[in-house]
C-alpha cells in the first residue's frame, strides 16, 4: 500500500505518520498518558523520542509491506495532531483487522475517534477489500465502548483473556463492523 494515503473527514485529516510527527506524538502521549495508561500500557511519561522514533519507524514499515495500516490524526481546522487510529492483526484466512484508535485528552468528547472510525472503516472495506473489522475493549473503557457503537459496531461478546491489563490476561469486549455496518 502506498503510504501516501490520506482520509479526508469533515474536520479531519488522516494520513500514515511521518518523522516530523515524532514531537506531536511524544507531546500528545505526555498530555494524556495518566489517562490513557490504563488501556495501552505504553503510554506513558517515560515515552520519549527514542519510543515514538521506533513506533514511526515500524509503522513506516507496515504500511510499505501491508502488515497494518496506522494513521496519524490531525484536525482540519489547524492541523494540530490529535490521535492515532490502526488497522492491526490483519488476517488473510478470515479477511479482517482489528481497529484501535485513542484521541489525546483535550480532543476526546468532540466525536473525533467517531468520526476517524468511520473513515477508516471505510477504507477498510472498500479499499483493502476487508470484510470484518473487530474492537476490542477493556472492560472498564467506556469511552472506546461508546465510540465503537457509535461507529455502528455490534457487541458480539465479552471474550475471555482477550486483553492484558498489567502484564496479566483479562476479559475484553468484542465488537465487530462489517461493510453493510456502514453504508
Amino acid at each position: 500500500m502506498k503510504a501516501d494515503h490520506e482520509l479526508i473527514t469533515e474536520r479531519l485529516k488522516m494520513r500514515p505518520y511521518k518523522n516530523a510527527d515524532l514531537l506531536e506524538l511524544v507531546e500528545a502521549i505526555h498530555d494524556s498518558g495518566e489517562k490513557l495508561a490504563r488501556w495501552l500500557p505504553w503510554c506513558s511519561n517515560q515515552y520519549d523520542q527514542h519510543d515514538a522514533h521506533e513506533w514511526i519507524h515500524a509503522s513506516q514499515q507496515n504500511w510499505l509491506y501491508d502488515i497494518s495500516y496506522e494513521f496519524a490524526i490531525f484536525r482540519q481546522d489547524n492541523d494540530e495532531f490529535i490521535g492515532s487510529i490502526s488497522l492491526s492483526n490483519l488476517s488473510d484466512q478470515t479477511n479482517s483487522a482489528e481497529l484501535g484508535y485513542w484521541v489525546k485528552c483535550s480532543a476526546q468528547q468532540q466525536g473525533f475517534a467517531t468520526e476517524a472510525c468511520h473513515a477508516v472503516a471505510h477504507f477498510a472495506f472498500t479499499t483493502v477489500k476487508l470484510t470484518r473489522l473487530e474492537i476490542v475493549t477493556h472492560l472498564g473503557n467506556l469511552a472506546s465502548q461508546r465510540t465503537a457503537l457509535a461507529c455502528n459496531a455490534k457487541f458480539e461478546c465479552t471474550a475471555r483473556n482477550r486483553v492484558i491489563e498489567n502484564n496479566e490476561p483479562i476479559n475484553g469486549l468484542l465488537f465487530s463492523l462489517i461493510p453493510t455496518d456502514i453504508s
